[in-house]
């Protein structure tokens, strides 16, 4: 805390005369405008040609800074992260995540100096982040770091449903067969997929359920079994009592029934390993009947294959209902997204001007700018809605809708404010339809955000990374049946004894602490 307190003074001493000056005197004539490095993760694995963004020249003209931009692949975020903060060569601004950790190392760092406290300079230069920030509660809350700093400004999502079931209805009305309700009909379903030819190509070729991350990230979606089981493959909330869902009893039931749909080749045999965008490649190809993925892009394959494949007809399906008391899901989209912000580094010697850029980006030109990009080219205004031109819409280079957004210079995850019309826009009927029953019928709260202190975050990191790990390697272990179920409480006793007991009390004890007993 002492540490980071007199890095903060020096960089405040260090600028003080630019700080006076403000960012008026950056715009001004002869001024040498301050040059931003920023680290950032990519929004998507498209090349980006960081030099020529029209929508970056604007936000640069705007705010009086110069950015270079430092895009890193997702494949290998956390790694080069944790290059980056050992090497002690910090670039101006880091726009880092951890998936589920969210912020969690940003605020590590934070408290050890590498970032610097925000919510001073945002309540003296930074009144759109000051009225989202600092007057929103909820959101204070879930940015504010143990030590109660602020060291990060994050990417805020526009909508609460994220994803959700999505199942063929041209192959069951073909096999006549109705949209399963249960596990046990889901299973018959696919089955009837994989037997009965719904592709019509006289192949047993189909390969009735696929997902679309690689590795162990395939769990990402896989996990939406988990609920039907009432189980979880992370944190969840009993009453008041924090619960690990891999040890609890229900999470055998979700391995039993993934190892029973693996083992009938019901699910990809690749899942684990198939490389690209299987989601795309298999439903292109008209082999693949159901899937769990985002609602927007899912629903948009519905547009790009109707003409290659005639009838196609992918919609959304309730969540299957295994021992749970009702369907439902955990998977939604937090206010404050988990994969998207950005941390001003104590290196940086332009932090005035680095927040007021920022606050810029919370304002009505930013969020225009970062949503839609540049009128005439990325969009144009229609009944006063930034509508997307065919740039976006049908990219000449057949990127899709995300990706083109991405290449011209939106939807990164940095500290943004999503738009809902980019939502609207790049959901279609068949999108919003399913996002909105799952909003209205399907989602319950998710565990909550939670701070940690120092000491206890330095536990989580060297044990609950391996108990993370552990989880995910033997989930997959038990899927393909390299591992058996029957032991699945020996695999409890490894989480033991590997320190689940002492994360799950620093869990509950950070719950409590913000929660109250």
């Amino acid at each position: 805390m002492k540490k980071a307190l007199m890095l903060f003074i020096l960089v405040l001493v260090s600028t003080g005369m630019v700080f006076a000056a403000g960012q008026g005197e950056a715009k001004a004539k002869g001024a040498v405008a301050p040059v931003l490095k920023i680290w950032a993760v990519k929004a998507a694995e498209v090349p980006v040609d960081t030099e020529n963004l029209a929508n970056w020249k604007e936000i640069q003209k705007d705010t009086g800074v110069k950015i270079n931009w430092q895009l890193i692949s997702t494949q290998v975020k956390d790694h080069k992260f944790n290059l980056l903060m050992a090497s002690g060569e910090l670039p101006d601004v880091v726009a880092y995540y951890e998936g589920k950790g969210g912020h969690s190392s940003i605020n590590r760092f934070g408290q050890e100096g590498a970032f610097i406290p925000l919510e001073d300079m945002i309540e003296k230069y930074a009144p759109n982040l000051k009225k989202v920030l600092l007057e929103d509660q909820k959101i204070k809350d879930m940015i504010t770091a143990p030590d109660g700093h602020i060291y990060f400004v994050p990417m805020l999502a526009a909508i609460k449903a994220a994803r959700g079931w999505y199942i063929r209805y041209d192959w069951l009305d073909k096999l006549g067969l109705k949209v399963p309700k249960t596990t046990d009909e889901l299973y018959n379903v696919l089955v009837a997929f994989r037997d009965r030819d719904p592709n019509g190509n006289g192949k047993k070729d189909e390969i009735p359920l696929v997902f679309r991350r690689r590795g162990d990230d395939a769990f990402y979606n896989i996990q939406a079994f988990a609920y039907a089981f009432d189980a979880d493959m992370g944190w969840v909330l009993r009453g008041n009592t924090v619960h690990y869902g891999p040890a609890e009893p229900q999470y055998k039931d979700y391995l039993q029934y993934i190892h029973k749909l693996y083992s009938a080749k019901l699910i990809d045999q690749e899942v684990l390993t198939r490389p690209g965008n299987p989601r795309n490649e298999l439903f292109g190809k008209n082999l693949a009947g159901c899937i769990h993925d985002w609602f927007a892009s899912t629903a948009s394959l519905n547009d790009t294959l109707k003409d290659k494949i005639p009838g196609f007809n992918l919609r959304h399906m309730p969540p299957p209902v295994g021992t749970a008391k009702k369907p439902y899901t955990r998977i939604q989209m937090s206010r404050v997204r988990k994969d998207g912000g950005w941390a001003i580094t104590s290196a940086n010697k332009h932090p005035v001007e680095t927040i007021k850029m920022m606050d810029f980006i919370y304002s009505k030109k930013g969020i225009i700018l970062t949503n839609f990009g540049v009128e005439g080219r990325d969009y144009t205004m229609v009944n006063g809605v930034p509508t997307y031109t065919d740039l976006i819409k049908h990219n000449p280079n057949g990127l899709g809708f995300h990706e083109a957004l991405v290449t011209e210079g939106c939807q990164w995850k940095i500290g943004m404010v999503q738009d809902i019309n980019y939502e609207k826009q790049f959901a279609n009927k068949i999108a919003f339809a399913a996002r909105k029953d799952y909003q209205d019928h399907y989602i319950i709260d998710a565990f909550p955000m939670l701070s940690f202190t120092e000491e206890e975050t330095n536990v989580l990191k060297d044990k609950y990374s391996q108990i993370r790990s552990y989880v995910l390697e033997n989930t997959a272990k038990f899927m393909v049946g390299a591992r058996p179920v029957s032991q699945f409480d020996q695999f409890v006793k490894e989480l033991n004894g590997m320190g689940l007991k002492e994360v799950t009390a620093i869990y509950q004890k950070a719950y409590d602490r913000k929660f109250g007993k």
